[in-house]
């Protein structure tokens, strides 16, 4: 039934965290997760400690990156001198230019899965994710148009007053609101399940070269083509981000700062991570109250919240990123 693909660059541990809330939270009788990755220095120690720690688990797989001079998958965005340029930029002439684009596809076009999920490794699944009949029989009914978002429910802030209930779900146009939010951005790579065929046949037209410009480029190809325009999500959310570290440049998103090279060494000794979320999620993007590192019996808190951290927390707008 579902594919999930799980995006990580240099946070085995937390990617760690949330494969233990996937396997946990997703209720689904026919799911497969498949963690595309890459790393820098160090960090590859990490994943390979993490691709033994899951090699027990047949529907828990690992594809990692590989840097490539012409990423083929590019010919058929070659219909605008703004997409040649963005290929010649990020892949041809890029000395770290990789094959995303190419692995991406090729995973939705192998998959036998009706449905694919997009997850980022700072997320986390929090309550239990169930695909029942309402809600596959709209993916059904309008599988082009349709998709379903687990971080958006009316426990978020922002909530809006146009979002139409139906038994087990909410349901919402992504064009009825002119301003930018959770729910007028329709497309997203966190917790958002799709149908597999038609997401394939979309992301081959638009250039991109990892999930920053995978997001930003199909949420402008979608909105130019007023594409998913039908919108479907829980009544609670089931998922939440977490705001521990940047990894990429791409983006200026404010964060508490946690290293990830002092992760990725207390990982590879041996330690895992916890963090402890409040109790009622408001947010799309939270603050943890505490980040803690256990290794057995060894408990050590590594953040508490903190007015830096409050202010992080304060600086997220509606629309889920930093506010201008």
């Amino acid at each position: 039934m579902l594919l999930n693909i799980i995006f990580s660059y240099n946070r085995a541990m937390q990617l760690d965290y949330l494969l233990t809330t996937v396997l946990n939270r997703l209720k689904i009788p026919d799911y497969n997760t498949v963690i595309l990755y890459h790393t820098t220095g160090n960090h590859h120690l990490g994943y390979k400690k993490l691709i033994e720690k899951y090699k027990a688990y047949p529907n828990i797989r690992f594809v990692e990156r590989k840097e490539v001079w012409f990423d083929i998958s590019f010919f058929k965005t070659f219909n605008s001198k703004k997409n040649f340029n963005f290929f010649l930029e990020k892949n041809l002439k890029n000395k770290k230019g990789d094959n995303f684009k190419g692995l991406l596809q090729k995973l939705l076009r192998e998959t036998k899965h009706e449905f694919v999920m997009f997850n980022t490794d700072d997320g986390v699944f929090y309550d239990d994710v169930v695909l029942n009949d309402d809600i596959v029989s709209v993916f059904r009914k309008n599988p082009d148009t349709t998709s379903y978002r687990m971080y958006v429910g009316d426990n978020i802030d922002g909530f809006p007053d146009y979002i139409e209930k139906k038994n087990s779900y909410y349901q919402w146009d992504y064009y009825t609101d002119k301003n930018i939010t959770h729910w007028s951005y329709p497309f997203s790579v966190d917790g958002t399940i799709y149908n597999t065929r038609n997401l394939l046949n979309i992301l081959e037209k638009v250039p991109y070269h990892n999930p920053i410009t995978l997001e930003e480029n199909v949420f402008r190809y979608a909105l130019k083509h007023k594409l998913f325009r039908n919108g479907i999500g829980p009544l609670k959310t089931k998922l939440v981000g977490t705001t521990l570290n940047r990894v990429s440049t791409d983006n200026s998103n404010p964060t508490i700062n946690i290293d990830v090279d002092y992760l990725n060494q207390k990982f590879i000794e041996g330690y895992t991570l916890r963090l402890n979320l409040p109790m009622l999620i408001t947010v799309v993007n939270i603050v943890p109250f505490e980040v803690i590192i256990e290794r057995g019996e060894e408990i050590e808190v590594i953040y508490s919240i903190d007015e830096e951290g409050k202010k992080v927390q304060n600086s997220y707008g509606v629309e889920g990123t930093k506010k201008e």
